[in-house]
């Protein structure tokens, strides 16, 4: 058991030239796109799904999920969040009352945190005031957690559609649905103490040995748009020649990594995880028109490379959320199409990026070990 662990802020080494073997080079203004105002982009939804592309097939079960209105959103983070709530998400995280009279006060670079059982020893939690949270339930959480024995065997997408199969867990068979409901109730718990209300988006089942975990991601959302890291699936990897970052993701200097529920048993949560601070609304601009999806498509596309060939297994809108301004601390985001690629060949995953206003386009490989996706 370690002593500390280290809440992951990832910092990301920006590439903006153009990547000759995965990306080509189409300017945006260069081509024939097409927007439609927020409240008829739905109608879109079909024509984006059902035609063809030279570059990429899209799966039959991906499905896009509704929203109802679009922003451009400045976010801070929470002050003084965590601290004067710590009993409660403690005892609830826990499932009993917790003697915090156990808990040892340690500071770092990102300000003063509490641990639980730093010496060794569960439940291991550790908080810092403005949300960021790592609770670790047992050993076998904590296998699953923090090990590199674990192999992600499946990956799902909420909004999708998919077979419901059941998976053997440490004591049970639990189905895809089942998790996903746990994970709800869960989050529910949270929002009732004072946690931002999430929703259940990807889920991985991971496998060591014979036995099974669910690993889901949850996100914040605002009238349907989840607010998602802008690199999303960077955790765990370095950064590579072959990333494309433009527009305003140039400016990145690090994001958050979102809410992750890990499932192990029937009984309980054996980890929740929160990397980043709990984020407030500091100011907000509405967008009127964004692209279609199907712009968006054929725009990345037109960026892939002459040789690529990929599986899309998910297409969504999400505010992407990243750090800009070290002085004031403010997050910005910006509404993206985002678009999940599987190359069969690799048995690699990359995400492509496009700003539903701009148009600007990114491109980036997602971490390692992800196979039969």
């Amino acid at each position: 058991m370690m002593k500390k662990i280290c809440i992951l802020v990832v910092a990301v080494c920006m590439v903006l030239s153009a990547c000759s073997n995965k990306t080509n080079n189409v300017k945006f203004s260069e081509f024939n796109s097409e927007y439609v105002p927020v409240n008829e982009i739905t109608d879109t939804y079909s024509k984006a799904l059902k035609l063809e592309y030279a570059h990429f097939t899209i799966r039959d079960s991906v499905r896009i999920a509704d929203v109802s209105s679009v922003s451009r959103t400045l976010y801070k983070p929470s002050d003084g969040f965590l601290f004067n709530k710590e009993q409660r998400f403690i005892d609830y995280l826990n499932g009993s009352p917790v003697d915090l009279s156990k808990i040892s006060v340690s500071s770092d670079d990102m300000g003063e945190y509490h641990q639980l059982n730093a010496e060794g020893g569960y439940p291991y939690f550790t908080d810092y005031d403005g949300g960021s949270i790592v609770w670790i339930k047992d050993e076998d959480a904590e296998a699953f957690f923090l090990t590199n024995e674990n192999i992600t065997v499946k990956r799902y997408y909420c909004c999708n559609t998919f077979d419901d199969e059941k998976y053997k867990l440490k004591d049970c068979e639990m189905s895809i649905s089942e998790a996903i409901e746990k994970s709800a109730e869960f989050s529910e718990g949270l929002r009732k103490i004072g946690y931002p209300q999430m929703s259940p988006f990807e889920i991985r089942v991971e496998k060591i040995n014979d036995t099974y975990a669910f690993r889901i991601d949850m996100v914040q959302q605002d009238n349907g748009v989840p607010l998602r890291a802008a690199n999303s699936g960077f955790e765990g990897r370095e950064s590579s020649v072959n990333d494309v970052f433009t527009g305003r993701l140039s400016k990145i200097n690090s994001n958050p990594a979102g809410y992750t529920v890990l499932i192990t048993s029937s009984s309980d949560i054996g980890c929740f995880r929160n990397n980043e601070n709990v984020f407030c609304e500091y100011e907000k601009e509405n967008i009127d028109k964004v692209i279609t999806p199907y712009s968006a498509l054929r725009y990345i596309d037109d960026n892939l490379s002459d040789n690529s060939s990929y599986e899309v297994d998910y297409i969504g809108l999400e505010n992407k959320i990243y750090w800009v301004d070290a002085e004031t601390g403010v997050y910005s985001s910006t509404p993206m199409w985002t678009v999940s690629l599987y190359s069969p060949t690799e048995e690699k995953l990359y995400y492509a990026l496009v700003d539903c206003e701009t148009g600007d386009f990114s491109f980036y490989s997602q971490s390692s070990g992800d196979i039969n996706l």
